[in-house]
């Protein structure tokens, strides 16, 4: 296996560092020595790690990394369970890197180089199964590159360990052992419940006999960290814990920013390491208020760019967003790719003979796995998989890797890379994450981006490493493919690139194109519509009030708060619910404020409140609920009716005091949810009384669509396009500013564009658009207006206000109703069936909907269409 450019840098900077940290820990022992032999002087002790980075960083820059204020990341000390200084060292590798043969021969020369010898502990930590599984197997097999370089390491004499094997004193003292480990059982559970901490039978020659109570009182003393039972019978657990911190390991882990929690830095530091290298391609810092801080400390940075000098990876990355909701096209297209690669291959094969052996893989990422969970709507594997079947693949050439089943684990589809291995595609959800490795993996197809795009990212790294490590000449084969169903561009570019960045990859990140211009920020401007539709007349009905034959637009504070009649309220279950007590249920101030020392870093107190501030004023009541009930007669009644009942419960006035707090805030949680209902109710009979309307009219008290709308974007910010990467096609106005969408809203923009029947559609921006009023103040701002169909009758236009999963609330319950409402209730000059409002101009009709962004996959076409499928 041969050691790249970039590898041979990343090693020479090794070296350098344990020349340097061998130096200056020999001068640390030498101040020890002295220290010991002097305990009354105050000789301070040396940090040799902080020294040997200093010392490093002064002849040879080190990366340099900056929080977000600007100053430069420091190095962080680490110490062992006893407070020793550990030497702590983070190799930034990108994904597909070869952090693995990096580790294999940092270990090599950490053993040599650094502690002079070549038998010795190495503790090999990973984040999860997967990356255990293959870790283990590829140290374990002697024809390996990896096991190869420890072998050569330790001139024969390795032998590869689970935390579950017999553990002997000779071997680690003749040999050098290996023990793969994963850190989550130690980072989930107590160390008191961790095997590897008990008391166990198959863990020799580390401690003294049982009996030997002298010899193990030394253990302890020695090594003041070690499990055991103190008092008059002293005696060390014979546990593997135990023997890791006599032993002191050389730590390597793996994914480093996957262990950066508390408990898992102790328990990865209380087993006193003798250096700890991190491999990651996402160095992880960790911050905590009053110290404790933890920084990667970054020895080298390897760049994509290196990686793809160096043939490593597939690039450039070829993205096909495709639109529509046929998944099933999107898979034909994917696997008509799949097929182009598999004839290249073919050919490169055939060219340069059996050992350019490459069999294209391609990964798809479906809505739903498991037995119960296909229900028609959504896209499940076994869907995938029947239809791949059906376009000609057979059973050995598919396999479902999901939670429930693993198709992968069969014995004749392990070894993924072998030609007597048959598959070609792998369908899955989530699975195949961090620590799957395949370099045959070239397509991924998505079917669930717009879904599920957290899982899609982590889907990109799987394809990007180059088969052999070695690029083809063959373009195609050179490159990876990412096509995906029904999701914006612009989104997927994102998730994208935060997989490339999650890859360690961020160089490469993929870069949109903006447009062009010079429009200076912050200038306003205005943006045409398309020249097709310069000439359309798009009308739309406004709420509007019928005040004695003349019509305006409804104002929620004179037609809606102040025609409520407040009169009759009655305010007797408030007064009720005020707690007997209220001295103790009124909430108290909480001051939390620093200790002046001591184990505990705040003090929190109870203050009462003051008592010149414990007395009911009726005046201020009544000013405290204006907004609710404007007319102060009405509002000084209704708390007269409250103050009775209270007295009638035996409230003083000093009682009054102490609850005025509590008083006066749950009447306004009572008034406010009053509010709502008596404004519905009289908004909702006012509509059917014709004194609130919401109709389209002949004397054109209509709201008319602009000729143009205004911007702040520069003609250099980014603009929309299209789900072929094309330019919009059916925008009202021309451009779409991209930063003038969030990324869901983009995604119904792309959708939109896409739709054959959709005629055209704008971007309704809130505060300067169409705007509707319902029975609460504020209007509601659909955020999408379109036209489908064609004139004669059969189109509509389509008011939609979408929101995302997550604002899930009463003001969204609010808004669907009132904008169902409104559309059950329009009206015409003549009679029209409910919720379709004839425009007598185009033949179209009308309809609003309020619809949650998980549901617009299956919502927005309903839309479209105007029914049902």
């Amino acid at each position: 296996m041969r050691t790249l450019d970039y590898q041979e840098r990343v090693l020479r900077t090794l070296d350098d560092y344990l020349d340097e940290l061998k130096a200056q820990k020999v001068q640390a022992d030498q101040i020890d020595a002295v220290r010991a032999a002097n305990p009354n002087l105050a000789i301070p002790p040396l940090d040799f790690c902080a020294k040997a980075w200093e010392n490093l960083n002064a002849v040879k820059p080190l990366p340099v990394r900056k929080f977000k204020d600007g100053t430069v990341v420091p190095f962080s000390p680490r110490v062992d369970g006893i407070g020793r200084a550990v030497p702590n060292v983070t190799f930034k590798v990108p994904t597909g890197g070869g952090k693995t043969w990096l580790a294999v021969n940092a270990v090599s020369r950490i053993m040599g180089r650094y502690l002079g010898k070549n038998e010795g502990f190495v503790l090999w930590v990973v984040p999860n199964e997967a990356i255990y599984t293959q870790t283990l197997k590829r140290l374990k097999d002697r024809q390996h590159p990896y096991r190869q370089a420890l072998d050569r390491a330790a001139a024969g004499r390795v032998k590869v360990m689970e935390k579950g094997d017999r553990l002997d004193a000779r071997d680690v003292e003749t040999h050098l052992c290996v023990m793969v480990l994963m850190l989550q059982a130690a980072n989930r559970q107590t160390q008191e419940t961790l095997r590897m901490f008990r008391d166990r039978g198959d863990v020799h020659g580390f401690f003294p006999p049982e009996g030997d109570q002298a010899a193990h009182a030394a253990e302890l003393k020695a090594v003041p960290n070690l499990d055991g039972y103190q008092g008059m019978f002293p005696m060390v657990k014979d546990s593997l814990g135990n023997a890791l911190r006599k032993i002191r390991p050389v730590v390597v882990m793996d994914e480093g920013q996957k262990a950066t929690s508390d408990l898992a830095n102790k328990t990865l530091y209380d087993f006193n390491p003798l250096f700890v290298l991190e491999l990651t391609a996402t160095p992880k810092d960790v911050t905590a208020k009053g110290g404790g801080a933890r920084y990667a400390n970054l020895l080298v940075e390897v760049t994509g760019r290196e990686l793809h000098a160096e043939d490593m990876i597939k690039m450039p990355l070829n993205l096909e967003p495709r639109q529509g909701t046929d998944w099933r096209g999107t898979l034909t297209a994917a696997l008509d790719r799949l097929n182009t690669l598999q004839a290249a291959a073919d050919a490169y094969r055939a060219d340069r003979g059996e050992l350019a052996y490459i069999r294209p893989i391609m990964l798809v990422q479906v809505e739903r796995t498991g037995k119960d969970q296909r229900d028609g709507v959504h896209i499940h594997a076994e869907d995938v998989k029947e239809w791949l079947l059906q376009a000609g693949l057979d059973e050995a050439q598919i396999a479902i890797k999901t939670a429930e089943q693993n198709d992968l684990s069969q014995p004749e589809n392990q070894d993924l890379l072998s030609p007597a291995n048959r598959v070609r595609v792998i369908v899955t959800k989530a699975a195949l994450q961090e620590g799957w490795d395949c370099p045959f993996a070239y397509v991924l197809c998505s079917l669930a981006a717009a879904s599920n795009l957290s899982a899609m990212t982590q889907l990109v790294g799987r394809i990007l490493r180059q088969p052999y490590a070695l690029k083809t000449k063959v373009s195609a084969l050179d490159e990876c493919y990412v096509i995906t169903h029904h999701a914006g561009t612009r989104e997927v570019v994102e998730a994208i690139k935060a997989g490339l960045e999650k890859d360690g990859l961020a160089d490469l990140v993929i870069e949109v194109p903006a447009g062009t211009g010079a429009t200076a920020p912050g200038t306003q401007r205005r943006v045409e519509r398309r020249a097709e539709f310069k000439s359309l007349k798009v009308y739309l009905p406004k709420v509007l009030c019928d005040d004695g034959g003349a019509l305006r637009d409804l104002d929620y504070e004179t037609d809606i708060l102040s025609a409520i009649d407040w009169r009759d309220y009655d305010p007797s279950a408030v007064a009720q619910a005020i707690p007997e007590n209220p001295l103790l249920a009124a909430a108290q101030l909480q001051r939390i404020s620093l200790t002046d020392g001591g184990s505990d870093y705040f003090r929190q107190e109870e203050i009462a409140a003051a008592s010149e501030t414990l007395r009911y004023d009726p005046s201020y009541a009544v000013r405290v609920i204006s907004d609710l009930v404007p007319n102060p007669f009405v509002a000084r009644s209704i708390l007269g009716r409250l103050v009775d009942v209270l007295k009638a419960r035996g409230f003083d006035d000093k009682k009054l005091g102490a609850a005025s707090g509590v008083i006066v805030d749950a009447l306004r949680l009572a008034l406010d949810k009053e509010r709502t209902t008596r404004a519905e109710a009289l908004f909702k009979a006012g509509v059917k009384a014709g004194r609130i309307q919401f109709r389209l009219r002949l004397d054109g008290n209509n709201w008319v669509m602009p000729e143009t709308i205004t911007t702040f974007e520069p003609d250099l910010s980014p603009h929309m396009t299209g789900g072929d990467g094309g330019p919009l096609k059916r925008s009202l106005f021309s451009p779409v500013f991209r930063n003038e969408l969030n990324t869901e809203e983009q995604g119904v923009a792309v959708h939109l564009d896409g739709e054959a029947a959709v005629k055209w559609w704008h971007r309704n921006v809130a505060k300067t658009n169409y705007g509707i009023q319902g029975w609460q103040r504020g209007r509601i701002y659909p955020d999408f207006i379109f036209a489908t169909g064609c004139a004669g009758g059969n189109g509509r236009i389509v008011m939609l206000e979408t929101k995302g999963d997550h604002l899930q609330n009463p003001d969204t319950d609010y808004k669907r109703e009132v904008l169902d409402f409104l559309t059950e209730n329009f009206s015409w000059d003549q009679a029209v069936p409910a919720g379709q409002l004839q425009i007598t101009q185009t033949g179209e009709t009308l309809e609003c909907a309020l619809v949650l962004m998980r549901d617009i996959p299956a919502r927005l076409p309903v839309l479209i269409a105007g029914h049902e499928p």
